[in-house]
């Protein structure tokens, strides 16, 4: 099973993560972890997202960027680099 880790920005509003989690849950993806941060200045939340899922990672980026209020979705690769390391 492939592991990632999503970097997610996006506008601080409640119902942002609750749509992030729906979606990885739609598409099937595993939420093995979730680091979640506002920056009160700008109203802007940081959302570190690890997954895990058989299927391609491009999927579930795709489906997070049509959701409103997203910012931004990047895969960390360096970051699972470390974790399996």
């Amino acid at each position: 099973m492939n592991r990632y880790q999503l970097n997610i920005t996006a506008d601080d509003k409640q119902v942002v993560l609750e749509r992030i989690l729906q979606v990885a849950r739609y598409r099937g993806f595993l939420i093995n972890g979730i680091n979640a941060r506002v920056n009160t200045e700008n109203n802007i939340g940081i959302i570190e997202l690890l997954v895990s899922s058989e299927r391609p990672i491009e999927l579930l980026i795709d489906q997070i960027n049509k959701l409103i209020d997203i910012k931004s979705v990047t895969v960390d690769n360096t970051a699972m680099q470390l974790a399996s390391a």
